[in-house]
This record gives structure tokens, sequence and C-alpha cells, in this order.
């Protein structure tokens, strides 16, 4: 007899519970939702002229030997870095190789020789100045250019990146104020935010030319800096 009452009180609960669910869908209101978000990711490019150069130059020889090799460098690398270190740069690597010369043939690969190989590197923040030396260098014995490089200095490139971050934490929010609209809803604070960085931090020179007077001139291109955002924001 006590489980007869029992039984019709579930019974009216679930009615009850049906009805509930019946007016919500009825009236097709949803309360928003306290934790509601929207994702965003943005990337922005910021470009900067470089203000670093890095000059590398090598003296080569060559001969049967490696002593004979080394015999045979064309420049003495002594000379070389203090020709470099008068026009206002500081060597920052000096490296000195000897490897077997090979010549391919038909039929096979044969030795030759050795080939000695003296690199010096140099770096300065006078970037218009690569191409003097580059000519210092030669002028001292140097046979071969490795390649020029330019970059950003520590506080340049963070300048640039805090830019970038800037920028596209302006265009994620942008994006997420476009999705949420589209909602009838309104973007609040980021919740969660996710950078990296990415980019060219350094370019090579892609041409040197000489000038009317023989001398060599480089035009250096412009260092960019990426950043990327991913974010999360509250939607209101």
């Amino acid at each position: 007899m006590v489980s007869r009452p029992l039984a019709i009180a579930g019974v009216l609960t679930l009615l009850v519970a049906g009805g509930v669910g019946f007016a919500l869908a009825d009236t097709g209101t949803v309360a928003p939702s306290t934790n509601s978000t929207v994702s965003v990711n943005a990337d922005a490019t910021v470009e900067r002229a470089p203000d670093r150069a890095t000059v590398a130059v090598a003296a080569v020889g060559r001969g049967e030997t490696a002593e004979a090799a080394r015999n045979n460098l064309s420049g003495d690398a002594d000379a070389i870095t203090s020709a470099l270190e008068d026009e206002g740069a500081t060597v920052t690597s000096s490296r000195f190789q000897i490897r077997p010369e090979y010549e391919e043939s038909r039929d096979g690969r044969e030795q030759v020789g050795y080939v000695a190989i003296h690199t010096v590197e140099a770096e300065t923040s006078n970037v218009s100045t690569a191409g003097t030396l580059i000519d210092a260098a030669v002028d001292a014995g140097a046979d071969r250019v490795e390649g020029v490089r330019y970059s950003l200095s520590e506080e340049t490139r963070q300048d640039a990146r805090e830019e970038a971050l800037t920028t596209a934490m302006d265009n994620a929010r942008t994006d997420a104020e476009v999705v949420a609209a589209a909602e009838d809803r309104s973007v609040g604070d980021a919740v969660t935010v996710q950078t990296s960085n990415h980019g060219r931090p350094v370019v090579y020179a892609e041409a040197m030319v000489a000038d009317a007077g023989g001398r060599t001139n480089i035009q250096p291109g412009e260092v960019t800096v990426d950043a990327s955002v991913s974010v999360t924001y509250e939607l209101e």
C-alpha cells in the first residue's frame, strides 16, 4: 500500500519535468552560458631595415697534398682579419679546414688533390659598409665571398616583435567581434592567449654589383618579423 503514492509521485515528477522542457522548446529561449567562448587565430607582419650585417670571406688554396694546399692559401687569415677590423668590423669567427678534392668523370670519382679553406666572418652595425668590408678582405688576400647576411639587433627585433604582437591581437579581436555579431553576441575579455613568432629574422644579399669605381655595392632587403596569436574570448 505504501508503494502506490510513491509511484504516483514519480509519475508527477516526470510530467512536471517534461512540461518545463516543452515550454523551453516552445519559446525557443536558451539562457546564455556564462562560459561561452570564441577562439580565433591571427597573424601580423612587421618589416624593419636591417641594422646588422655579417660578411663571410675565405682564402682558398689547392695542392696535391694537404700541406701543399695549406701553403698555397691565397691570403693570410691574420691579414684578412686586420683588414676587416681596420674598417670598423668585429671578427666573430675564423674557421680552417682541409679536405680532399675530387673530380667526377664518366669513369667514376677520382681524388685530384686537397683544398684548404680559411673562412673569416665579421659583423658590423654600419650595414652600408658591407661592400667595403668585402673589398678590404679581397685586397688582403681573400678570393672567395661566402656570403653577406643582414639581421636585426636584439633591441630592434624586440621592438618589431612587440608591434607585430599588438597588431595580431587587434586582428584577433576584430575577427572575434565579427563572429560574435553573427550570433547577436559581443566579445568580452580574453580568457587565454598563446603566441608564436616566425618569419625571416635574417636576409641574405641576393646580388652584389660593382660601382663605377669598381668597388662592391650591396643593397639589402627588409627583414620581416612575424607574430601569431591564438586567443579565446568570453562571449557576452
